[in-house]
């Protein structure tokens, strides 16, 4: 592995095993324009799963949170204490001009 600095971040060189089937699939996505490189295709593929992973965890933690009863009763108990300063402002942006 080796290390390398490049369009401002660090680049960390690394060997990757694929299977054949998947080597072939991505030799047809570049001559089809899928990418530049097989290299970027790739970096772009990883991405795009990691951030379909953290968004899939980003959700679950809301769903969580749909169901705890102590979140939700000081959500509004917040909400509760907030109603009337939120009632205030929205009478002074409707007067404005």
């Amino acid at each position: 592995m080796t290390t390398r600095r490049g369009f401002g971040e660090e680049q960390i060189r690394t060997t990757l095993t694929l299977p054949g089937a998947l080597r072939e699939r991505i030799e047809r996505a570049l001559d089809r324009g899928a990418a530049s490189s097989q290299n970027s295709l790739i970096v772009r593929a990883v991405e795009s799963y990691l951030a379909q992973q953290e968004q899939a965890w980003i959700d679950a933690q809301f769903a969580e949170m749909a169901g705890d009863e102590p979140y939700l009763a000081l959500q509004r108990q917040i909400a509760a204490e907030f109603s009337a300063s939120d009632w205030e402002a929205l009478k002074t942006a409707e007067a404005l001009p």
